[in-house]
Order: structure tokens, then sequence, then C-alpha cells
């Protein structure tokens, strides 16, 4: 086919269908004629039949202007949203057209720059703009709605977008209604949309963009432009089930749709557009920018690196460099409702990340953890010249076996470099480094670092003791303080059960041997074996094989959210929660979930945990040596004391 070197004519029509919601058709409205576009356009808004006194005012209004960019068309039945649009399509055959939702805003000389997009190649039927939900066109999060979006963020967007994508679309499988330009020679060849099919709305676009691939038509993502929109507006209760019977009579004409749409998913061209757009707005953004460098295996050290970017949102932009498989690292935004993330191989790329860290405007690094990094991360703080903030999360700074465990699971004293050689001898570290050489590179940049931070006193002073020259400041995780713990004691409530006479003993989270798998196991063989009427129930799982686990008193639920946690336990009914840990604890949110339920708590005198329970008649700490014998009459004890205490009180403790 041949397509048309030039448009039919210089003016394009502007529809924009409107039912309900006077407020969005208002600030939509108002957006088109305050942007500052040269293409000359008419605004066509179609009332169709509003039901609403306030909107169907407001329109009259709107007409009374006599604005000569405004034109409204008023249906006197309800037509539909597809007839709407052909409506406004055939008011003048010779011009490019632009479907616009009413629940949808736009900024500046948006329309000279998708009318661009549409003439930029001869065979582009149709472009689609960025936006904050439209499927294949969101952002910042690829299909995805992203309610954290607002307008006024849509207009920075937008600027960001005319200047970092200027020229650049990317071929889409279809467009998206929200805002879809459609040239004439287009629309011309390829017919109307299909309203007897999709009269109510929902896939016209889709079916209309398929006819057109068929005759050679192209459809574009515009990515120098974006659009606010709100989105959920127009069909309410009944999008569903209008979504659904779209779908299926798309699918019944063009059964190849939903893999074509997939693969351009899998694919993900537009991603270059996404990113540049990020690295824009990070750029712009007035706040310092910090980069935290952290590990991959999730638990506590994840949780208070998102916790504390979720804290300093308002004075920091907080981005993290993680390990990724086979050397790579990934450098992502750790802010909510953002998906920037980028990857460098290193050592090779070493330099290319270091540079943009440097673009970005990087001013701090706040190492949480290295472990699966490649050793060159540790000079990121020198190498960009900025200050250093170092959070212990365990003990990987002083001994590569983290938690200071044996290869048995329990705490191993801390020998000397003597005792640690044997063990690096079955274990090696990292980077092959023997256990001088690696407390040498770490004291260098504990000693450099401007706050090296440790949730509790324990860890501060084991510390000082490897490294006396670091400046270290005791900051417990503010979970607590900030009353962010997930479970209150209130909803803790017991519920009914018919073994009464049996404890029920909750261990919280994950189990292996440094958290006490093989305590755990002995204790519950001991329980067996005399007949005590514990029950060990585990919220949580085990990395760890436990022996005879199906003659045992004991049991794994699996894995848990925080926000699930007041349910589960009180399906549970538990009567004392068990802490086997074997390891010094740095802090453990585990503790604090524990402690939060306001349930007896028996656990060892080891690490952060006397100092986290101090003061609280509840909490009942042993040796951490003492036999399974010794931790179940523990348990006994403090259950009996508590079922005691809640029948004196009326049923709270």
């Amino acid at each position: 086919m041949s397509f048309p070197a030039c448009p039919f004519a210089n003016e394009v029509d502007v529809i924009v269908p409107v039912y309900r919601d006077l407020e969005a058709t208002r600030a939509c409205v108002e957006s088109v004629l305050a942007a500052t576009p040269r293409t000359p356009f008419r605004l066509v808004v179609v009332n169709d039949a509003t039901p609403e006194p306030a909107l169907a005012a407001w329109l009259s209004e709107l007409e009374a202007r006599a604005d000569a960019r405004v034109r409204v068309l008023h249906h006197e039945h309800n037509q539909g949203f597809v007839r709407s649009v052909n409506r406004g399509m055939t008011l003048h055959p010779d011009r490019d057209v632009v479907l616009l939702n009413s629940d949808t805003r736009v900024y500046g000389d948006w329309l000279d720059r998708l009318r661009a997009c549409a003439w930029r190649e001869p065979d582009t039927g149709t472009v689609t703009p960025l936006t904050n939900n439209g499927t294949l066109a969101s952002y910042p999060v690829f299909m995805h709605d992203n309610p954290a979006v607002s307008p006024d963020d849509g207009a920075a967007i937008d600027a960001l977008a005319a200047e970092v994508n200027a020229g650049l679309d990317v071929r889409v499988p279809t467009a998206v209604g929200f805002c879809m330009y459609i040239r004439r020679a287009c629309l011309e060849q390829v017919g109307y949309f299909d309203a007897a099919a999709f009269g109510r709305g929902y896939g016209e676009e889709n079916e209309f963009c398929m006819r057109a691939t068929d005759v050679g038509w192209e459809h574009r993502l515009c990515g120098e432009v974006f659009v606010h929109h709100q989105g959920g507006l127009s069909f309410g209760a009944e999008s569903d089930a209008l979504k659904a019977a779209a779908t299926k009579t798309l699918e019944e004409r063009y059964p190849d749709y939903p893999d074509r749409v997939a693969a351009f998913v899998a694919q993900d061209p537009g991603c270059s557009l996404r990113r540049r757009l990020d690295l824009a707005r990070l750029q712009a953004s007035p706040l310092p920018r910090v980069l935290f460098i952290s590990h991959r295996q999730g638990g506590g050290v994840a949780r208070h690196c998102e916790d504390l970017a979720r804290l300093l949102a308002q004075d920091q932009q907080t981005l993290v460099l993680e390990p990724a498989d086979h050397g790579w690292v990934q450098l992502r935004w750790l802010r909510e409702g953002e998906a920037f993330r980028l990857y460098f191989r290193l050592p090779e790329e070493y330099a290319e990340l270091r540079e943009l860290l440097a673009e970005l405007g990087i001013g701090r690094v706040h190492v949480h953890h290295v472990m699966e990094h490649q050793q060159v991360v540790l000079r990121l703080p020198e190498d960009l010249g900025v200050p250093l903030d170092f959070t212990i999360h365990d003990y990987y700074s002083i001994c590569p076996q983290y938690n200071l465990t044996d290869e048995r699971g329990d705490y191993c004293g801390e020998p000397d470099a003597a005792g640690c050689a044997r063990c690096l001898a079955v274990r090696p570290a990292p980077w092959g480094l023997d256990i001088v050489a690696w407390r040498n590179l770490f004291t260098r940049l504990l000693v450099a670092a401007e706050r090296v931070i440790a949730p509790s006193e324990d860890v501060r002073e084991r510390l000082q003791r490897y490294v006396p020259d670091a400046n270290i400041r005791v900051l417990p995780h503010f979970v607590e303080a900030a009353g962010q713990v997930a479970v209150p004691a209130s909803s803790v409530v017991p519920a009914p059960r018919q073994d009464a006479d049996t404890v029920r003993v909750l261990v919280l989270g994950v189990v292996n041997p440094a958290k006490g798998a093989h305590l755990l196991e002995r204790c519950a063989w001991d329980a067996r074996n005399r007949g005590l009427g514990l029950r060990f129930i585990v919220l949580g799982y085990s990395e760890t094989a436990i022996a005879g686990l199906d003659q045992l008193p004991l049991e794994l639920t699996g894995e848990y959210q925080l926000d699930e946690l007041p349910r589960r336990i009180a399906e549970i009914g538990a009567d004392v929660v068990f802490f086997p840990t074997r390891a010094p604890e740095t802090f453990s949110y585990t503790l604090s979930e524990a402690l939060a339920t306001g349930l007896p708590l028996v656990g060892p005198r080891r690490g952060a945990l006397p100092e986290r329970v101090r003061g609280l008649d509840h909490a009942c700490l042993l040796d951490p040596e003492a036999d399974p014998a010794a931790w179940n009459d523990q348990l006994l004890a403090s259950a009996r004391r508590w079922r005691e205490l809640r029948a004196t009180s009326g049923g709270s403790a």
C-alpha cells in the first residue's frame, strides 16, 4: 500500500466523549484548552445524554463560552461510548483525530509532539502517549496502574519526557484508548469503530488496531508525551463484565491477539523510554541522593532498607545496589511505586556504574550488606568522594560466617585467629581472603565510615573489640519507636481449642541451625518422650530437615505476611513464644513480632535479647547451653503462669 506524504489538513479534532463525573471532565477539558500546542485543533465534546444535572449544566456553560476551539455535541438518548466516538470522528472527514477520555489531563504542547510522532513514519496509523494508567503505556510501573502519580506529577513527567525522549517511540501491537491519535488516512481505509460489537466500550480500539495492522498500518508508543489518566470512571461496576465480553469478541476475531500482546510485554521495547524518564526524574529531584548497598537475601536487612527508605522519602531519594546472578548487580530506585532498575556486570562495568552514580549526584553511600557482591563495590564511597555510613545487621564485617556460628549452627565462641583459620579451611571466605585479610579489609571500611550504626549495645560492644577506632553508634531499628510493630497485643485472642490441656508453643519465622532448628527438634523429642503436653508450632518454615517430624508434636505452617500475623497467631491460640536461636542476635524483627503478641517469651541469654526484653516480667531468658528438658520446663512454667494471669484478670493478661 502507499501512504500520504503529508496531512490532509493542519487542524486536528480532539474528541472527548462525556457521560459522568463533572470534576474529572472539567479538569480534562480545561487542560486541553490551557495547553499550548501550535497545531490548530477543535475540541469536540460529545455529551452522551449525561444523567448528572450538574455536568449537563456545565456543558451548557462551556458551549455558551463561544470559544471557536470548542464544539459541543449533544445526544438526546444515551448512545454509548463507541457511537459517541464515531460521531466525533465523522464531524470533519479531512482531519486527524485524537480520542481523549474525559478523565485525562494533557500538558504543554502535547498535541504537537503527538502529531509529530504520528507523521514521523508514513505507515503510522495510531499513536499512544505514556501514562500512569494504561497497561502497555503505563509508567513508572509497566502494565500496572500507578495511583501515586498525581496530575501535578504528570505535568513534570511530561516536561521531562519531551526533553529526554524527544523523537523516540516504539512499535506496539495496539493503541490504548485513553488517548489515541489516529491519522485520517488510516481511519478512512480501516473504517470506524465497531459500535455493534463494542458499543458500550472496551476493546473497540484494539479491534480497530487489528484491522489496521492487517492492511499494513503500524501503532506506536510515543515516548515524548505523558498524559495523566485517572481511570476506572467510565463504567463503574460494569467494568469487569464489559471487559470480559470485549475480550471474548476480540479473541474470536483475532485468535493471535493475546500472543501479540504477550510477546510485546515479554520483550518490553518501551523499557528504554521509561528508564530515560526514571534517570531524568532522579536528576531533577531537589532531594539528596543516597546509595544503599545491600544483599538479595531478603529478611531483616531488606525490611530495614525498605522501612528506612520509606521513612526518609521526603528527605532523600534512595537507590539500592544488590547482587544479581552471574556477577551482575542491579541498581534500583528504592521507592514505592517506582520500577527503575539497571544492570551492570562487575568488575567489567564498574567504571560505567561509578560514572552513572556520579551523574545522578549520589551524595552518600550507606552499606547494609555486601554478601554476594564483588569486592570492587567496596571502593564506591572513596571513588565517588562521598561520606560512608555502615549499618551492622550481622557480623559479616568481622567474620565471613556472618552469624558467628560453627558448621553445626552453634555459637562459635569467637575463637582466636587460629580457630577462625580452622573454620575457614572448611568454609572458605568469599574473595579468597583469610581471616586477617578479611578483618583488615572491613576495618579500613568501618574506620573510614562517618557513622557505624549498631542496632543494640551488645553489637556495639562485640564489634568494638575488633574495630576499636570505629565511630559506632547504637540506634535500634525504628520499628518499635515508630509504633510500627505489626502485631498489637490486643489482637492475640486464643482461638477455641479442644486440646485445652496442651500448651501450644509458637515459634515465629524461618528456622535453620543458627535459628535453633536442632534445639527445637531436641525439645520436641523431649516433650514426646516425657509426655509433657507441649505442641510446637512454627509459624514459618524450616530450612533444615527435622528428623522424625511426623512422630513429633511439631508442625510447620509455612510462610506468612506481616499483615496476616494477628489472624494467624489468633488461629494458633499459642500460650507461649519460644525463641530458640543459637546465634547472638543483633536485633531481630522476629523478636519484635514476638514481643508485640503480649504472650510470654522464652529465649536465650545471649546477643541483643537481654537488653531488648529488660524489664519485661513475661520474658524469661535461659543459659543458651541449657538442655532441652530445661527449656521445656520453662516453657511449661511460663505458659501456666500466663494462663493463671488471664484467668484472674478476666481473660486479659
